[in-house]
């Protein structure tokens, strides 16, 4: 559980906060502030773990040794500098020997600080400069880029740098812990959404959403397998590390003889190289840089815990490709989703990572819950989650507007490979819409939290598993459908209908699209009026010219000499055999260019049809073949009216909480309606008798 931000760590969270006035000042957008200032946070950062850890060997030093440490002696700076290597978390001689740091380097005004700040930042070790952005080659990755950044500063007006990194220097974060580091950024990260929708968007999930999620995380940890031995923890889009930090701090606090390793994931440059550094400080943690999607880092890991927030409706052609030919095992051709949103494949993701025991929680919008049809990539994936791998647990939906940058409905599916026997076949579905508190002051779109209150009250029917005032305990067979094709022969509302194919013949017979007659004879067509207005016309471009004017007729005929008549309203398919109703169906006229003899014609073909059209039907589903085909069978019989033929059934999944929830309509009393509708009538009367009066004043 994050945790709550005390008086200590708000004081420090102002502070850094305040650096942006002198953002303001150098006339830089508040959209751009992270930018400039995510730099000096992640080197104040690693200073402060830096002169922790400095601080903890020389403790450890004086235990081992029973010796005071000297910094004097060379076989003790020897022994230090040799530990911190060792350790692999960043170095820094200046900073470990002597503790010169950032507000040493500030300490001497005037001069060109930022050679002395590049210079000072060049005694990092290469793996902490390549984070930072320090000396970066051309065209390479800048991550952090605070030496872009310093230099951007130092060449404006009055040189803000200078000011800006005294600030920093000002900061202390050294008497915090990971934890309380994490909150302390969670809080600034949350002021810059406030300024940022799009800010937002990439770096933070709410704390009350990673606090729901984690909860979660820790409960089913608890139903499974405990407290004991080891839990990877892994966010396939972790951004800053927020998520996958208080996830681990939270199985941490919930269990004491856990040991918990964390990994993630982050393809944006800045995001990575924060979560990155914080990583370092971490017990055991690991975050790579790339995409995870093309370029999965942990391909051959599973993970007991998965967290996540990816991208929602975020474009993926240009690497359709490149997963089209992936062979891990993570996709598959049938799951695949359309190309405008690839959240689905982040879903199929992160259950191909999941270890045997292992549970996750995702946050998704609500397409993920019902786009796309039966067959197609997306119901693909749902039914393949729910029903052959019987892995999701629940889908919670939370409050509207919980996010920074979107109003749109959120959704947490709650997966779990490990899902108990007594939960087998079924899925949880909580309407959480409700578990609020509304903000004082909102956060940019964001206007309500999830509280303690309302997070227990989720929780506990994640334990309950059953109907409640939140929640619907729902078959899987409930939540998926058949979509039946069929081919319907139409018939009017007499029962009357075209009841064959007839090919209509005749030595002459005149062909009638709404008011332009053409003429026919031994199926031919007398091309001689197209030639009269289109002189230059080929009979190809005539039969063009014929066939267009069949498919834009109203009312389409066909005169036999000597024979029938037959007429058909092309909006209704009503058709009409010597001005006698035969019910519906089709009068094709067709013409098509012929050769005989070296000559072209137009051959015309008119046939009398029935009306065919296809048609689709949506019936319960049962996995039980039998009952299936019994439903389909029954719902045919009840509802479908007209001959047909079944042409097959697909398996769809949809997940519809309009449906499972239905909102409640307030119905007004009928004595209330009465008296309202007395009123305006009585307010009409005296209208009237206003202007009735007014007239005879005239």
């Amino acid at each position: 559980m994050t945790q709550t931000i005390g008086s200590g760590l708000l004081s420090c969270a102002d502070k850094i906060w305040d650096t942006a006035d002198t953002l303001r000042g150098a006339g830089i957008k508040a959209s751009e502030w992270p930018a400039y200032m995510m730099p000096f946070f992640a080197l104040m950062m690693l200073e402060s773990r830096l002169r922790r850890f400095r601080q903890s060997r020389i403790e450890e030093f004086k235990t081992v040794v029973a010796s005071d440490f000297k910094i004097e002696d060379p076989a003790h700076l020897q022994w230090l500098d040799y530990a911190a290597i060792a350790a692999n978390k960043g170095y820094h001689r200046d900073l470990l020997i002597h503790e010169k740091g950032l507000s040493e380097t500030c300490a001497v005004p005037g001069g060109n600080f930022l050679n002395r700040l590049l210079t000072h930042l060049d005694q990092y070790d290469p793996a902490t400069k390549r984070l930072l952005g320090i000396n970066y080659a051309q065209g390479h990755a800048k991550f952090l880029d605070m030496q872009g950044k310093a230099a951007d500063l130092s060449s404006r007006d009055n040189n803000p740098l200078f000011p800006f990194a005294q600030k920093w220097a000002s900061i202390d974060l050294t008497p915090f812990d990971n934890s309380e580091i994490t909150t302390i950024e969670e809080h600034i990260k949350r002021k810059w959404a406030d300024i940022s929708a799009e800010t937002a968007g990439e770096q933070y999930t709410p704390t009350d959403v990673i606090d729901l999620a984690s909860a979660i995380i820790v409960e089913l940890r608890r139903e499974g397998s405990g407290g004991t031995g080891i839990a990877d923890v892994y966010d396939m889009a972790c951004g800053g590390g927020n998520f996958l930090f208080a996830t681990e701090d939270a199985l941490r606090e919930a269990f004491p003889g856990l040991s918990v390793r964390s990994f993630g994931q982050e393809l944006n440059d800045a995001l990575y190289a924060l979560a990155a550094i914080e990583a370092r400080f971490r017990q055991d943690a690991r975050v790579e840089w790339g995409n995870t999607l093309t370029n999965d880092l942990f391909l051959t890991e599973k993970f007991d815990a998965i967290v996540a927030n990816p991208p929602y409706g975020v474009d993926w052609k240009d690497i359709k490709k490149t997963l089209e030919l992936d062979a891990s095992g993570r996709f598959d051709a049938n799951r695949m989703p359309p190309t405008s949103d690839g959240q689905l494949l982040f879903l199929q993701h992160a259950a191909y990572h999941l270890s045997d025991v292992g549970v996750a929680t995702v946050v998704h919008s609500g397409s993920t819950l019902f786009s796309g049809d039966a067959g197609g990539g997306e119901s693909e994936t749902r039914r393949w989650l729910l029903q052959e791998q019987d892995m999701v647990e629940a889908i919670i939906q939370l409050p509207k507007n919980e996010f920074f940058n979107t109003g749109i409905h959120t959704y947490l599916w709650v997966l779990n490979r490990a899902k108990p026997a007594s939960r087998k076949g079924f899925v949880l579905l909580v309407n959480a819409e409700s578990c609020f508190t509304k903000l004082k002051r909102n956060l940019n779109m964001k206007n309500c939290e999830i509280d303690a209150v309302s997070r227990e009250r989720i929780v506990q029917a994640l334990r309950d598993f059953a109907d409640g005032p939140i929640s619907r305990r729902m078959t899987i067979d409930a939540l998926l459908y058949n979509k039946v094709e069929l081919e319907l022969w139409r018939h009017d509302e007499e029962g009357r209908a075209i009841g064959g194919t007839e090919p209509i013949n005749g030595h002459q017979f005149t062909v009638r699209f709404d008011q332009t007659e053409f003429t026919v004879d031994d199926g031919v067509l007398n091309l001689a009026p197209f030639f009269v207005d289109h002189p230059h016309s080929t009979v190809k471009e005539a039969v063009a010219l014929f066939n267009d004017a069949a498919r834009q007729a109203e009312q389409t005929a066909v005169m036999v000499t000597g024979g029938l008549s037959y007429q058909r309203d092309n909006e209704t398919g009503a058709i009409r055999v010597d001005l006698a109703d035969e019910g519906l169906g089709v009068l094709s006229v067709r013409a098509k260019v012929t050769k005989s003899k070296g000559l072209e014609r137009a051959k015309v073909d008119v046939v009398l049809d029935r009306l065919l059209e296809k048609d689709n039907e949506t019936v319960a589903y049962a996995s039980d073949a039998n009952v299936n085909n019994r439903l389909i069978a029954e719902f045919l019989t009840r509802w479908v009216h007209e001959p047909w033929c079944l042409h097959g059934a697909k398996t769809g999944c949809e997940i519809n909480f309009n449906r499972v929830f239905p909102k409640q309509s307030e119905v007004r009393a009928s004595a209330a309606i009465l008296k309202e509708i007395d009123a305006i009538e009585a307010e009409m009367a005296q209208l009237e008798a206003e202007i009735a009066s007014g007239l005879k004043g005239l």
